[in-house]
This record gives structure tokens, sequence and C-alpha cells, in this order.
């Protein structure tokens, strides 16, 4: 069977072709495509697709926009654990094909973006035909029927504290890749907000560990990162139950949540 490729130009072309052409899949740089599908629909035309608009504390980035196309906005006007995600994605000539929503939404383990993008609480905006409607990236679990991702929007949040850590192989991604993300806002020697993000072959964050840290003096002694580190284990324990997971991934998580809290002390 010969393979089709259609071509989108609007979002309500997009909408229609999706609704005409039952199974066909949305494909923007085709990077992490392994096997082409037999219909596939390009967004590489849409022009609302492949803009950046910047606000004052947010980002506004279209499904199309390319890897190096946020990167080139410079590292003084992305949050940093944005910016080093990006930056250890594979190299230039590859990330001026990959887009940040094919990342988003790559099939099987959840790609390098994914855990910063949780840590920063980025909102999806999807829409059909009548309405758009917007969903925080920590409670996504599946595109709606009959929607489409029209825009991500990445708050600028201020961090006094920004860690990012690839694991897994420098390149491509195997069943032993995963992202991993921490954020800490301090005021007046306390932790004012903690974001701790962990995506592979699942995703991890916990918002009642996050809420357990609020009001915490600093600096942290040995025995409160003894505390801490065992609470989070917990926690990612609780969520690991029953997923695929090496033990090599889930000790360099733990290893990175205890790095994180030791640059509080």
């Amino acid at each position: 069977m010969n393979k089709q490729m259609l071509y989108a130009k609007t979002v309500n072309d997009l909408l229609s072709l999706l609704k005409n052409n039952q199974g066909a899949v949305i494909v923007g740089g085709c990077t992490g495509i392994e096997e082409f599908p037999q219909k596939a629909i390009s967004i590489k035309q849409i022009k609302e697709f492949n803009h950046i608009i910047r606000h004052e504390r947010f980002l506004t980035v279209g499904p199309g926009v390319t890897l190096n196309q946020i990167l080139s906005l410079g590292q003084n006007h992305i949050p940093p654990v944005l910016y080093e995600a990006l930056q250890s994605i594979a190299n230039p000539i590859i990330r001026n094909m990959a887009t940040i929503g094919g990342n988003i939404f790559a099939a099987g383990q959840k790609h390098t973006l994914y855990a910063p993008l949780m840590a920063l609480d980025t909102r999806l905006d999807f829409k059909n035909q009548s309405e758009t409607t917007s969903e925080s990236i920590l409670s996504f679990k599946g595109i709606p029927a009959g929607r489409i991702l029209t825009a991500i929007r990445i708050p600028l949040i201020d961090s006094d504290l920004s860690i990012f850590r690839r694991i897994g192989p420098e390149q491509g991604i195997s069943e032993d890749s995963a992202s991993f993300a921490f954020l800490a806002k301090i005021e007046k020697n306390s932790l004012l907000n903690v974001r701790l993000t962990f995506a592979g072959p699942f995703t991890f964050h916990s918002k009642e560990f996050e809420n357990s840290l609020v009001g915490k003096r600093l600096p942290l002694t040995q025995r409160d990162i003894i505390q801490i580190c065992a609470n989070a284990a917990a926690e990612f324990n609780k969520t690991a139950t029953d997923k695929m997971i090496s033990d090599v991934v889930r000790q360099q998580f733990f290893n990175l949540t205890r790095y994180s809290f030791e640059q509080l002390t």
C-alpha cells in the first residue's frame, strides 16, 4: 500500500483533513519517526504553528516551532531548565528539524523536554471546530478526541536554583532514557516553592511532596536532606509500582534528587 502525505495550510484545514482521513497521523519534522505512517498530515505550512510570541510572564509557542527556533531566543529569554534541555538534544542539524510538538507527543518513552516543561507547569491549548481548551501538562493524559494542539504556553518562571539532567544515552532515546528537572524559589532563607519532575518510561510529579517543603528553613541540614530524600523516594516508588523502569534509572533519580537538595545546604 502506497504511503500518502497530506498538507494542511491552516488550523481549520488540519481539522478537516483529520475528520475526513481516519487514522491519519500529524507530523512535523519527522525526526523521531522510525516507521512512516501509511497516511500522514504535515503541519509545516501552518503559519500559526510556527510562531513564538513572548509575553511578560510566558511564551506562547506553536507546536511546529523547531527546537533551534526556541534556542535562538537566547539564554536570557528562556527558563534555564528549558534552555539546558534544548541544548542537550542531538545536534544543531536535528534541532533545526525537530519540533517542540513532536518532542512532547513522541510515542513510547517521554522525550527530553517533558520533565522541564512539567517543572514549569506548561499549559497545552487544544482546539476543535468550535472551541479552545487549555490543560496543564502535569495532568495531561492524551489529546482529547477531535482536538489538535494549537499552542504550548511556557511560564517564564524565575527560580533561584535550576537543575536539568538527561538520563541515558547521549544520542537517541532508549528504554533507559529519562529527564529530570528541579526548580527552587527562595525567600528570606526559606523555600517558597519547589518543583521536582521526572519523565521517561512514566512521569513523576508529587504536589503533596512539594507542598511539604514550602516554608522549610535554609540552609538544609544533612538530617533534613536524608528525610526529604526518603520522602521523595517513597513517593517515586509509589508512582513506579508496576512500571517498567531499570534499577539504574531509578537510582539515578534518587542520586539527582539528593544532589539537588544538597545545593540548598
